[in-house]
């Protein structure tokens, strides 16, 4: 099957159904288990050392910038998923994080957001108020302000200094979010820009052939 080129057309001529296939071109299926590969290595780092970070949506921005919204937040839901089945249960109550950031990330990119550094700061910064907007409920709602992992770091120190517990959960997950999701995207965005372009689905040849 050929892979058809969607750029930045809304194609707003064709059904919503097909519009979302345009994304799941053979490449973009080889790419996504590239893409819960690179989730899965970004965690792992930074539990190894340790960092107040999550670093574990490389792969989702990645794929979102390459293929588009729907390949990026199947991405990431079932690196959460992988997550979950190896040991790490908590995950899946973080599902609606990667998804979103998957399609918020996919429709920037289809827009033109990500064709040049400063429009990916911009998207930067829409990708970490979508990820914190999502995610800091679900701290405090669902795990009291503590999750054993990224903010719950940062969290502790503010705890100890004497703030509340929400506050504190409020407080860092902000701050975290911020420098994660920044370094997230600029790391995805540089990692595409490697890739020779015969190997990019239809969007990502688009966007990294535009900056050269």
């Amino acid at each position: 099957m050929a892979e058809s080129s969607t750029g930045h057309e809304t194609g707003s001529d064709r059904s919503f159904v097909s519009r979302i296939g345009d994304d799941f071109t053979t490449t973009t299926w080889v790419l996504i288990p590239i893409g819960i590969g690179l989730n899965a290595v970004g965690g792992f780092i930074v539990n190894l050392l340790k960092l107040p970070l999550f670093m574990d949506n490389i792969g989702t921005v990645l794929l979102a910038i390459m293929a588009g919204p729907w390949a990026a937040a199947l991405t990431g839901a079932l690196s959460n998923f992988v997550s979950a089945m190896l040991g790490s249960p908590q995950q899946l109550a973080f599902l609606p994080v990667p998804v979103a950031i998957g399609l918020v990330a996919g429709v920037l990119a289809r827009r033109g957001w990500f064709d040049d550094v400063k429009r990916v700061l911009v998207s930067a910064l829409v990708i970490w108020i979508v990820a914190t907007l999502i995610a800091t409920p679900i701290v405090v709602v669902v795990f009291g302000g503590v999750t054993g992992a990224g903010p719950s770091l940062v969290t502790g120190v503010l705890v100890a200094s004497g703030r509340a517990l929400v506050e504190s959960a409020l407080t860092a997950q902000f701050l975290v979010e911020f420098f994660d999701k920044g370094a997230t995207t600029f790391i995805a965005y540089f990692i595409g820009k490697a890739v020779p372009p015969r190997y990019l689905p239809p969007q990502g040849q688009q966007i990294y052939s535009s900056q050269k």
